[in-house]
């Protein structure tokens, strides 16, 4: 009987493994450092090695989900371009997985899998159409439309942190100038309070300071730090009107390490954009949430691809 699936989230940071039974729990789960510039082979290797930890009888393994940093083709399981993990562009790794492991493997843009797991399992439940957004080191996302994943004619879909907001803004990772991300992710934050800093503003932050820091500090009232929460919550809610006005979901979720910690400090600008500058006939319903799942989302939506793409077999 094949009722187990590995669940796989590539990140810049860490490579995470999970196996899951067949009601959506973890049995067990494992993770190693992804040593980004060690290169495709050494990235590759951690992951069949986390995939190979977790494993405890093949037979009962339907099949093999794995999220990854994007742009990618989840159609054919290649990453295209991922710009924390640059040795991994044109990276075949659904074909990398099916040769090695014989079993069935799918792949997925890491936000929009985190996006499928909200819906299924955490915030967005019983909605058709809502749309995920993770703030936190580089800001993603995910369309649900209709009750299910909207990939787009090549899957790129969903990049919802390159959307241009400021034409004179600054360059982002991906090429362009003014993205969301570069404007509202946590490096623009620190990037943000810096700039102000060398300006001469008063702050109790003081070099070197983290994004962490920068929460720690908004929440003991430094204005400074609140200022800046309030520029990217603007921001983040510009990007949310955007959406609304293109795809009228009925519910924004919003996750990642940045909305988790710093929500407080980032929803009230949020709103307050959001009321200003959506036109009232397509707000009046719309709910903007936080995300339910926490750090699992990514492992969560993997399993959910696997299940969603495999539910005809068996």
């Amino acid at each position: 009987m094949k009722d187990r699936t590995i669940a796989v989230d590539v990140g810049g940071t860490q490579i995470r493994a999970a196996l899951f039974d067949a009601d959506a729990k973890i049995l067990r789960q494992r993770a190693d450092v992804t040593d980004a510039a060690a290169g495709a082979d050494a990235i590759y290797a951690r992951l069949s090695a986390n995939i190979r930890a977790i494993a405890d009888d093949w037979s009962r393994v339907r099949g093999i989900g794995i999220g990854a940093p994007g742009p990618l083709d989840p159609f054919r399981g290649i990453i295209r371009f991922a710009p924390n993990l640059s040795g991994l562009n044109n990276f075949p790794l659904k074909d990398r997985i099916e040769q090695d492991f014989q079993i069935p493997a799918f792949i997925g843009n890491d936000a929009n899998l985190a996006a499928l797991a909200e819906h299924r399992y955490g915030a967005g439940r019983g909605a058709t159409d809502m749309i995920y957004v993770t703030i936190s080191t580089g800001i993603g996302g995910g369309i649900i439309a209709g009750g299910k994943l909207f990939l787009g004619a090549r899957g790129f879909a969903g990049e919802v942190g390159h959307q241009t907001l400021d034409a004179n803004g600054p360059r982002c990772k991906c090429g362009n100038v003014g993205c969301l991300e570069a404007l509202a992710a946590g490096p623009a934050i620190e990037r943000a309070v810096r700039a102000e800093l060398a300006r001469g503003r008063a702050s109790a932050l003081r070099e070197p300071f983290t994004g962490a820091d920068v929460t720690r500090t908004a929440k003991s009232g430094d204005a400074l730090a609140l200022e800046i929460f309030a520029r990217a919550g603007h921001f983040i809610g510009l990007g949310l009107v955007n959406l609304l006005h293109l795809f009228d979901p009925q519910f924004f979720v919003l996750g990642g390490s940045v909305a988790r910690h710093a929500w407080d400090f980032l929803f009230p600008a949020i709103h307050t954009t959001f009321e200003k500058n959506a036109m009232p006939i397509m707000r009046a319903d719309a709910r903007i949430l936080p995300a339910q799942l926490g750090d699992d989302v990514g492992l969560s939506g993997a399993y959910a691809l696997v299940n969603g793409e495999m539910t005809d077999e068996e």
